[in-house]
């Protein structure tokens, strides 16, 4: 069973394996018109922290996105319009991005795709490090030990104080927190969480928020948070997701919306391999995972 709006990479770049698949499992609706704009949308940052050292150490990470033609940027960019497309034909703003277990693609893809979205010019990003248990995407900017979303939902930290520039034109990053909670899946649950999501989705009309969630698989944390977002996007991962995973993350999935999966390390076609031979129909085993677990969600 084939996916509708296959983007796929032709190539992988050379030292950047973060290629990116995005599968939309729903049919596209025609996306509503707005009014062009005439000039970029311009954000000016009053209380939020502008630090644009993050942005320098954040584009030291192997796989980040930069603002060039390489075969990864234009990935994410083909991933980045989909993704527009549907939130906005769907009228959705909050978009979790999760993974069955603990990859390193889960993150990246993320911050690649808050990254592009930052680059339209009629939008602007909110990325929010909602794995509270350590480990998350906050380092990749060299903001451990930063205050951030557990510091508000334990000690009523102001968000304006706990929100971070880094240094790039409509992106702003909410930061985990200072350090890992225990009782990660049940702040997540709680009903400051709720207010707090209902806010930021409705404060700007130009804004999509990208929440960073664990693993669905390996903590309850996703769980508990996915009843507050408009839709997800698992990450998958060459080699290293198996099939029983894809099978049990379909099963849990199955109450949410889903607007796609996206395959981390994507394995090129070999060339010279004709369509229609044997060796052709052979789909390498994550292909047809993929395939046979859409009727799961």
């Amino acid at each position: 069973m084939k996916f509708p709006n296959e983007v796929t990479p032709d190539a992988s770049e050379s030292g950047a394996v973060y290629g990116a698949k995005v599968q939309v499992v729903k049919a596209l609706s025609a996306a509503t018109e707005t009014e062009p704009r005439s000039e970029s949308l311009h954000i000016e940052y009053s209380t939020t922290q502008v630090m644009a050292d993050a942005l320098v150490r954040l584009q030291r990470t192997h796989g980040v996105v930069k603002l060039d033609r390489s075969v990864l940027s234009e990935s994410f960019k083909m991933l980045r319009n989909q993704v527009l497309q549907r939130l906005r034909a769907d009228g959705h703003k909050l978009l979790a991005v999760t993974s069955p277990r603990r990859i390193e693609g889960k993150s990246l893809t993320a911050v690649n795709l808050a990254l592009t979205i930052a680059a339209d010019y009629d939008s602007a990003v909110l990325l929010v490090d909602a794995d509270l248990g350590g480990g998350g995407l906050q380092s990749m900017f060299g903001l451990d030990g930063a205050r951030g979303l557990s510091d508000h939902l334990m000690h009523a930290a102001p968000i304006s104080e706990l929100l971070v520039n880094p240094g790039l034109a409509r992106f702003v990053l909410l930061p985990a927190g200072q350090q890992a909670v225990l009782n990660s899946a049940e702040l997540l649950a709680t009903k400051l969480a709720q207010q707090l999501i209902s806010e930021m989705k409705h404060r700007y009309a130009d804004r999509y928020i990208i929440v960073d969630l664990p693993p669905l698989l390996d903590t309850a944390d996703a769980l508990a948070f996915l009843p507050q977002v408009d839709t997800t996007l698992v990450v998958v991962e060459e080699h290293t997701t198996s099939i029983q995973d894809i099978e049990r993350m379909a099963e849990l999935l199955a109450p949410f919306n889903l607007i796609g999966t996206v395959m981390s390390q994507a394995r090129q076609t070999e060339k010279g391999v004709r369509s229609g031979t044997d060796k052709a129909r052979k789909a390498p085993w994550y292909r047809r995972v993929i395939s046979g677990a859409r009727s799961g969600y």
